[in-house]
């Protein structure tokens, strides 16, 4: 319950101080101009996304003892879990009968999830270092799915495209930090040479920095509107992230043998990943193509707010896996 409970303050302190901080430079009592601010987001996300989480990731896959060839199967089940995610969002659009910009802001919704930051934080606050590496794993094909899945299928539902990131695949900077680190850690934890130990509280530290900073960055841009417009859809989200897409991927990671491997930890690990709420990176394509902005903001929020619940449900399910 203590690292349940340092877990929800971790992330909603963040949050609120990133929020707060942001009203401060508003109001105008703050030194500060809304260019300053925009700058200093970009500043913390680039130190969490390029130094800290590829760092962590790094160090934590360089320690884990003896990897199972049976983890390769986490890459495949994070697809698993945005696709299937982004499925049931369009099939409940329909279903709602909700028109194009409000279906593909619920498409990118149910595809995309908080694992890098919320995920990877709650893994780790649970079950130690080694959740890292998984992490990290699991993830690994995250910006290829968007740029060439995730951003295709939004387009077709958007009125226009606006200014913005390339539409077509490249390897996004984040995504080959992550590689990078991959690699180097995998080599050493291969080559047998010995990480000093010091390096496994570091691992856990640099995680945990780079999450508050990245959260810290999200409060910053949080801008609250017009959520209430949006409570069935949030519901219909909520849906997805907490109950759908859990049980589909928890089972596929069963099926996969994970429950065997480190003791079950990768099936848990899975089953926290995939219990996530929608990621900001859902309020990129409502922003590139002129869908829903609002809709995706509501759902980001609602779903990150229950987590307040979602957190405890896991915990006590965890154990039965």
């Amino acid at each position: 319950m203590d690292r349940l409970l340092l877990t929800l303050t971790i992330i909603f302190v963040s949050l609120i101080a990133g929020y707060a901080f942001r009203q401060w430079v508003s109001s105008g009592s703050s030194p500060l101009t809304e260019q300053s601010l925009r700058t200093l987001r970009l500043l913390i996300q680039k130190v969490a996304m390029f130094g800290l989480i590829p760092v962590s990731a790094m160090l934590s896959l360089w320690g884990l003892p003896s990897p199972d060839p049976r983890l390769l199967a986490l890459p495949v089940l994070g697809l698993a879990a945005w696709g299937s995610g982004g499925a049931l969002a369009l099939f409940f659009s329909r279903r709602m009968a909700l028109s194009p910009a409000k279906t593909g802001s619920m498409y990118c919704c149910g595809t995309f999830t908080n694992i890098g930051a919320v995920g990877c934080l709650v893994a780790v606050m649970q079950f130690g270092e080694q959740a890292i590496a998984m992490t990290s794993l699991y993830r690994l094909c995250e910006e290829m799915f968007f740029f060439s899945v995730a951003l295709p299928v939004a387009r077709r539902f958007g009125r226009s495209e606006r200014p913005g990131p390339s539409r077509r695949f490249r390897l996004d900077p984040v995504l080959a930090a992550i590689v990078l680190a991959l690699g180097l850690g995998l080599a050493l934890n291969l080559a047998d040479v010995p990480r000093p130990a010091l390096f496994g509280s570091l691992s856990t530290a640099a995680m945990i920095a780079g999450t508050v900073g990245f959260l810290l960055s999200i409060g910053m841009g949080l801008r609250l509107s017009r959520m209430t417009c949006y409570l069935r859809e949030s519901a219909v989200i909520s849906l997805i992230k907490f109950a759908f897409v859990p049980v589909i991927v928890t089972s596929l990671a069963m099926l996969a043998g994970l429950g065997d491997v480190e003791g079950g930890l990768p099936l848990k690990v899975t089953a926290i990943l995939s219990a996530m709420p929608v990621a900001m990176n859902a309020l990129i394509p409502p922003s590139l193509f002129d869908l829903d902005l609002d809709l995706a903001n509501a759902c980001w929020v609602f779903t990150t707010l229950e987590l307040v619940v979602i957190l405890p449900i896991l915990i006590i399910i965890l154990p039965l896996l």
